[in-house]
């Protein structure tokens, strides 16, 4: 018997109509997401980017991204048609440098909202950090920063996380819950068992709470990564290489389906040049010529609703086979000897420990809940709250300390745990060796937080850092991270006396104890 006879008795059965009646009924979506974001590039003493020679003609990589990616991608209007998140560091940026890219990329979300009543915009964890390798305190901080961000700069709350990464694990996931978020995204083979790639998922958590996940299309999201073939027409790819990736199992029963492909967003025009003309083509007419609705996660969402569990793989990240361990104890994810990251790691984490130690003992009387004043003061710094509202909540007595001294001196250390924050930054332990500019970037916020500390309370937190430092080495050049430490450029008035750098290593060259 001809298997279309089969298929259309099944339909019968199943649907109380023939196959071509419930095929006709079927959806084909189409989800492009794109992750954009750069880490912090400023020097945390004077907040201005140095010279990058690698962005020619372009003083650094911001200016440079901007105007192949960021401002072609938001005079297109794909800003509108994606689903996307926007890195609290780099929106700062865009907002200072280039305010009308800014602009325009809120405008997108503002936009998808009016048309659909959801946004199509994510927010981010604030730092990028690798949020399975954070203390539970520190979880929570980095999501309730990237939250507040997105809530002052779209103007309502996000829906929607992304996880530097996509980064995981359970308790990530519970406190993404507890703090409001619906959902996230994460790479296919984070799941434990097998599932359909674009369909949600309901993820149980702890207290009978729930999370929804999207898995993207991991074939063919690396195809539109790295092989340049598979971008270089928008109707061949939409007629091509998107059917390859539709459930005909799916189709079969009359189920509608979801094409995810997530990358990051800087692949549409700087990673992958004019590909933002690829990107608006598709989206505007060639994904509709061949049968597929664009569509964002949140709008989806609103129709399709997840019906089904999943368990998943922790901790897992969508660049890494090992967990989180290119992140942490290093692994053959990348070349060379990894050993390094986690000499880097366990000198941050030392670092912190004696830090927030610090932090909560000298802010006994100054603070009511000093835990609580952390995550308020990202509102402080970016002047979203005024310092008075700030006192009033979080002093020690409902108001600011009558010592101007211990004014001074409690700011500066919160300022120190926004810089702990961002020595966390995952950029940092990404990539092959210590001796580049993310590791050397990492290192200089912490040695923003150690002068603060410093100068609030002349505690000396630079000895055992540079102590713990010296263990890490790079593979390349020998060169250790106290000696990229001592290399920064010099700030003596902000840090310990030349003497008392002297005495984490004996063999320092004066030279090397006025830059430390």
């Amino acid at each position: 018997m001809p298997c279309h006879y089969v298929c259309d008795g099944l339909c019968w059965l199943l649907n109380g109509k023939p196959r071509s009646e419930v095929t006709e009924n079927v959806h084909q979506f189409l989800c492009i997401y794109g992750h954009f974001y750069q880490p912090p590039r400023e020097d945390p003493f004077t907040g201005l980017i140095p010279q990058e020679s690698g962005a020619t003609p372009f003083d650094n990589y911001n200016e440079k991204i901007t105007e192949e990616c960021y401002r072609p991608n938001a005079k297109a209007g794909n800003f509108a048609r994606i689903s996307f998140d926007l890195g609290p560091t780099l929106a700062a940026w865009l907002e200072q440098h280039h305010h009308d890219v800014y602009q325009a990329i809120l405008d997108g979300d503002r936009a998808h909202r009016e048309r659909y009543g959801v946004g199509n915009a994510l927010a981010q964890a604030y730092n990028h950090a690798i949020l399975p390798l954070a203390t539970t305190r520190d979880k929570r901080t980095q999501i309730r920063w990237g939250l507040d961000d997105f809530t002052h700069r779209f103007g309502h709350k996000a829906d929607g996380m992304w996880l530097a990464e996509t980064a995981v694990d359970q308790e990530t996931l519970s406190i993404l819950a507890e703090e409001g978020v619906r959902y996230t995204v994460l790479a296919p083979w984070q799941a434990a068992e097998p599932i359909t790639p674009g369909e949600p998922y309901l993820v149980a958590l702890p207290g009978g709470r729930s999370i929804t996940v999207f898995f993207y299309d991991g074939p063919l999201s690396a195809g539109v990564s790295f092989e340049d073939e598979v971008t270089s027409n928008a109707d061949k790819f939409a007629a091509t290489y998107l059917p390859q990736h539709i459930s005909a199992a799916k189709a079969e029963r009359g189920e509608d389906q979801l094409v995810i492909i997530a990358s990051d967003g800087e692949l549409y025009g700087h990673h992958k040049q004019l590909r933002q003309y690829f990107l608006s083509y598709l989206l505007r007419d060639s994904a509709r010529a061949h049968g597929f609705e664009v569509t964002t996660l949140a709008q989806y969402l609103q129709t399709h609703q997840p019906e089904r569990t999943v368990t998943l793989r922790i901790p897992s990240a969508w660049s890494c086979a090992h967990g989180v361990a290119r992140w942490d104890t290093g692994c053959e994810c990348t070349e060379g000897d990894a050993s390094w990251k986690h000499a880097l790691r366990i000198a941050l984490n030392r670092l912190v420990v004696r830090l927030d130690s610090l932090y909560a003992e000298t802010t006994t009387t100054t603070l009511r809940d000093p835990w609580g004043a952390r995550d308020a003061w990202l509102a402080v710094r970016n002047h979203w709250i005024s310092s008075r509202a700030f006192w009033t909540n979080y002093g020690a007595h409902g108001r600011r300390p009558l010592r101007r001294a211990k004014v001074e001196a409690t700011k500066q250390l919160l300022d120190a745990q926004y810089y702990c924050q961002a020595m966390f930054t995952s950029c940092g332990f990404f990539f092959e060796d210590l001796e580049r500019i993310e590791p050397r970037n990492n290192i200089a916020f912490a040695r923003r937080a150690i002068s603060l500390a410093w100068q609030a309370t002349h505690t000396d937190l630079q000895t055992e850092f540079l102590a713990d430092l010296a263990k890490a080495h790079s593979w390349r050049t020998g060169r250790t991270g106290a000696d990229i430490y001592r290399a920064l450029p010099p700030v003596p008035a902000h840090l310990l006396p030349p003497d008392v750098s002297a005495a984490a290593n004996s063999t320092a060259t004066p030279a090397d104890e006025t830059a430390a």
